[in-house]
């Protein structure tokens, strides 16, 4: 159980480095974007920077050398991903002699499960906010006669961030929207090996291309220091498009638990167990119908 708790607070930390390393290559290269841009490190190339040490990264070093600030280090990002390879290999160490593959897996995909839920869970408090925002403006502008210039920026971003953020959680339950009149119909092990497919398909090759051009889209924001246009209050957004990027990030650790739990299910017929918190009743429903009839 000690062990659990080290690899599950190895992979929450090592998820909080790059995510804390995205942030810091976006806010070092929007301070000098204006320097390098011209010399070819444009915010839609700036990708490699994150990750490796491209020789056209030097230029970013030497413009915050010029410029007496501190140039970011992919070394940041790499200490991330190797907390989390520490907690996979933590996870799948064997507990006991000859403990099959099956339990050291299912261990693995609770920590990635855990980290989804917490983020899915702290962002879900944004429709708290984001109902205040919405019912203030309405009170301010039909009683008081004074509507805000706020509200209109303050409801697009909570309700944005709260969409966007919520992928890794839902995906987390199985709760993405899918056609599945055929799929619920199919035995375990043809729905794992569908969705194994699927996976490799279309999802990893989206998600890859979802961070590389959300952090160009990311870098560009920070590079103009974007503002709303939306409203007079003109807030701005470039912290906001940052989590983009990030939400990519959660999302392919997610899908990489998700391909395990399709190894899992064609190995032994059956799906891993997931966490649980909140489901919807038809789900519920269909559970205790499919109960009460492998019972009779």
């Amino acid at each position: 159980m000690k062990l659990d708790r080290v690899a599950f607070a190895l992979f929450a930390l090592g998820v909080a480095v790059i995510v804390a390393a995205m942030f810091w290559s976006l806010y070092a290269y929007g301070e000098v974007g204006r320097m390098v841009a011209s010399k070819g490190l444009r915010p839609n190339n700036s990708f490699a920077c994150f990750v490796w040490w491209a020789e056209r990264c030097n230029l970013l070093a030497e413009a915050h050398a010029s410029k007496g600030t501190t140039a970011y280090s992919p070394l940041s990002f790499w200490a991330g991903v190797s907390m989390i390879l520490a907690s996979f290999v933590l996870q799948l160490w064997p507990r006991q002699p000859g403990e099959g593959w099956a339990p050291r897996l299912q261990r693995l995909l609770l920590p990635v499960d855990k980290v989804s839920t917490i983020v899915g869970q702290f962002f879900a408090w944004t429709i708290l906010l984001l109902t205040l925002a919405v019912s203030y403006e309405v009170f301010s502008r039909y009683v008081l006669g004074a509507p805000t210039d706020w509200a209109f920026d303050a409801s697009y971003i909570l309700y944005g961030v709260l969409f966007i953020m919520a992928g890794a959680y839902a995906l987390a339950r199985n709760a993405h929207v899918r056609g599945d009149f055929l799929y619920r119909s199919w035995k375990p092990r043809k729905q794992a090996a569908m969705d194994l497919v699927l996976y490799f398909l279309f999802f990893f090759p989206g998600i890859i291309a979802f961070i590389y051009s959300g952090y160009g889209f990311a870098a560009q924001s920070w590079f103009s220091h974007e503002h709303s246009a939306y409203s007079p209050a003109g807030p701005p957004i470039y912290h906001y498009k940052t989590i983009i990027p990030v939400t990519g990030v959660l999302l392919l650790l997610q899908g990489i638990v998700e391909v395990v739990r399709c190894l899992i299910c064609l190995r032994t017929g059956g799906w891993p167990r997931r966490l649980h918190d909140v489901e919807e009743m038809e789900k519920i429903i269909l559970e205790q119908r499919a109960a009460r009839e492998a019972n009779s």
